[in-house]
């Protein structure tokens, strides 16, 4: 089932960003070291941490820390705190191979809101069968969603393997969230709906 509506209605140490720019239907992060520059993911395959999966009001500006008042749970919303804040989530990934570690990943764009409940339905229809594990989740390609405010890309998100939780992968009390920026917008890349991948235990993350 979905863990969220499209529509409804402080300091600490960091961890980098992963991002999704909407418009492009590309992935970007960065190095964690002072004044790193954001690079394209290339193979967005890494596990996603579903279980600690939150959602809230965030307040997003350039150059800034976001504003974020988070909800007590999936099930019950905060209260709205003002102008400008939007529904949106946030959970930890981890690749080493892939984000070069443990990375943030939040948004309130509604086509990725609409993917992670995709996402959160097919999670829970595989849990109890993998006790234990996190899923390993890959984005299998990008669908354009047109409407009055232009084309966005909405990432297609599949569970391709159940992983052990890796002990580099923090949990949100851990973890403070990351600053986030806008970068300029590349092109957009070439929509298309992959084939089913199946489950396998051997992907590399």
């Amino acid at each position: 089932m979905a863990f969220m509506s499209v529509n409804s209605g402080g300091g600490g140490d960091f961890i980098p960003y992963v991002k999704y720019n909407a418009k492009a239907g590309r992935f970007y992060t960065k190095k964690d070291e002072p004044d790193a520059q954001e690079f394209e993911v290339q193979d967005m395959t890494a596990i996603f941490d579903m279980d600690n999966l939150q959602t809230g009001w965030f307040l997003f500006a350039a150059g800034q820390a976001p504003s974020k008042i988070m909800d007590p749970s999936l099930s019950e919303m905060s209260p709205s705190p003002g102008d400008g804040y939007k529904r949106g989530f946030q959970l930890n990934l981890f690749s080493d191979k892939n984000l070069l570690g443990a990375r943030e990943f939040s948004s309130t764009a509604g086509s990725v809101i609409d993917a992670m409940n995709d996402l959160h339905t097919a999670w829970e229809a595989g849990k109890a069968a993998n006790a234990g594990k996190v899923p390993v989740v890959k984005s299998t390609g990008v669908i354009p969603i047109t409407n009055k405010h232009g084309t966005n890309y909405k990432p297609q998100f599949e569970i391709v393997s159940w992983a052990d939780r890796p002990a580099g992968l923090p949990t949100p009390s851990s973890a403070p969230a990351a600053v986030a920026s806008s970068p300029s917008s590349p092109p957009p890349p070439a929509a298309h709906t992959p084939p089913p991948t199946a489950v396998s235990d051997a992907v590399e993350f």
